[in-house]
């Protein structure tokens, strides 16, 4: 297999960012057919060690990227992803694959449109060629289903990519692709991201449509999700500005009425921001956290003013408490029957007032209760917009630990959540919990932004949660874009 590599850093292909890949595309030193079959001689080579890529379409991918080649060749205006191969998380309906989100029901499913966030990144150019794996329903942060199996962490196959699109993930940290559609309602792409070494983009609920993602059921219409966003992971804090500059935009039904725009980052450089770090909030493991203090430590250095909270700018068991109702009503109205049943005969079994019972009371909790807590809701958003009056962005864990090992049934299929522990400092913490730090974020309607930090002492990434004010996107974004230039990027991984 060639390996085309870039003039200046001589880095090979599969490492490129997705910015770095357009501009080679661009100066015409390779083709879009060219990054195509070496995205697939990749892929053909190595993941059947990884299992990221699920479902494929290379013929229309081909007929894609030779149709841009000509009109390069051209001299045509092209859009500004034109030619760039990427892979889809399967949790999006992709017309001439299937989507199955996991779930076996759908496993013939092929749907006879795009997602709508899948048709803007056609219609920027984008050579769509394959569906990454996500587990069950996307209801879990390991990557395991019953019709493709699981996904193995590019950093070490014993360790687990994270969910729900950790496929997604994979597939950037093991260079299948430069560029991810990915979705999160408690971490989905921010685990993932620091699992898997890679950059990752939680967008503000809102910005980027969701029509044509899984759940719902296919065919069923329903309101926007609460909670669930649509966004990009990329090799680099640039590629997800990029990306998101494609997909931040009103849906199609609704964009005769209003169009989006973002307000641009608050500083252009280091120095001018004001940064919060929070890390006592839930339990993390104390060597991840100290990496975290490091990296405070080095903006500092930068000359950006950080100050450790103490007192953080909601209260953080009253913020999680009013997360697990408001996401188990989501999960409990749409969640298939057997997932629905073991929660409620797990729940059954579980001590009064466990972790276990409150869940189960939260996927069958009247429309009231479900309505009380998102007035709770409403509070917990103003109390951060107060926050960053003060503040340009946060910082904080986006689990509790790094990639974990993989928690599975003898090989057979993943153990029931409620059964999981993680081990903590010691400690075993229940599996859940690694929701906390995510659902802090998401409960409040806030753009995070993942950037890897530092490889740990086990030879695993970890990342940080650079969190932003409500849709001011591109502050986090952008921040994160200026420490790489400060600091560099960490090492791709190790395949």
């Amino acid at each position: 297999m060639s390996t085309p590599a870039l003039p200046v850093s001589g880095r090979p292909v599969h490492q490129w960012t997705a910015g770095e890949t357009l501009a080679e595309l661009t100066a015409r030193r390779i083709s879009a057919v060219e990054l195509l079959e070496h995205c697939l001689a990749r892929r053909a080579a190595l993941d059947a060690g990884v299992n990221a890529v699920v479902a494929m379409d290379p013929d229309a991918a081909f007929r894609s990227a030779r149709d841009i080649d000509a009109r390069r060749s051209a001299g045509a205006a092209l859009p500004p992803l034109a030619g760039l191969a990427m892979t889809i998380k399967d949790s999006f309906e992709v017309q001439g694959m299937t989507a199955t989100c996991g779930i076996p029901e759908l496993a013939q499913h092929r749907p006879a449109q795009d997602a709508d966030a899948v048709a803007a990144l056609r219609a920027a150019g984008a050579v769509i060629y394959g569906k990454t794996n996500c587990p069950l329903g996307v209801s879990d942060h390991q990557s395991y289903n019953p019709i493709f199996g699981v996904t193995r962490n590019p950093w070490n196959p014993q360790r687990t990519v994270g969910g729900s699109s950790g496929g997604s993930a994979a597939a950037l940290a093991a260079g299948f692709s430069a560029l991810e559609l990915g979705s999160d309602i408690g971490g989905s792409i921010r685990i993932p991201s620091h699992f898997c070494g890679v950059y990752g983009h939680k967008p503000s609920w809102g910005i980027v449509p969701g029509r044509g993602h899984i759940p719902p059921m296919p065919g069923v219409a329903v309101p926007p999700m609460p909670l669930l966003v649509v966004g990009p992971l990329a090799r680099s804090a640039a590629d997800l500005e990029l990306a998101l500059g494609v997909l931040a935009r009103a849906a199609p039904d609704e964009a005769a009425a209003w169009s989006l725009a973002l307000p641009p980052p608050r500083h252009l450089s280091l120095r001018e921001f004001r940064v919060g770090v929070w890390l006592d909030a839930y339990p993390v493991d104390a060597a991840y956290a100290a990496a975290i203090e490091r990296f405070a430590q080095a903006l500092s250095g930068e000359g950006a003013h950080v100050e450790t909270l103490h007192q953080g700018p909601v209260d953080a068991a009253s913020s999680w408490e009013t997360y697990l109702d408001l996401l188990f009503g989501v999960i409990g109205s749409g969640a298939p029957e057997p997932e629905l049943a073991a929660y409620q005969a797990a729940a059954r079994r579980a001590a009064e007032d466990s972790l276990a019972q409150r869940l189960a009371r939260a996927t069958v909790q009247p429309l009231r209760r479900w309505s009380e807590r998102a007035a709770q809701q409403a509070g917990l958003r103003l109390q951060w917009a107060r926050f960053f009056g003060d503040f340009d962005v946060l910082l904080c864990p986006v689990a509790m630990t790094s990639a974990f090992a993989h928690q599975t049934d003898d090989g057979h299929g993943p153990v029931p959540q409620l059964a999981r522990t993680l081990p903590v400092d010691g400690a075993q913490r229940p599996y859940l919990e690694n929701l906390m730090w995510p659902g802090l974020v998401s409960v409040a309607h806030l753009p995070s932004t993942v950037r890897p930090l530092e490889v740990g002492a086990d030879g695993l990434p970890l990342g940080v949660q650079i969190v932003g004010p409500y849709l001011n996107d591109l502050t986090p974004i952008r921040f994160a874009a200026l420490c790489d230039e400060a600091f560099g990027r960490i090492p791709p991984a190790p395949v």
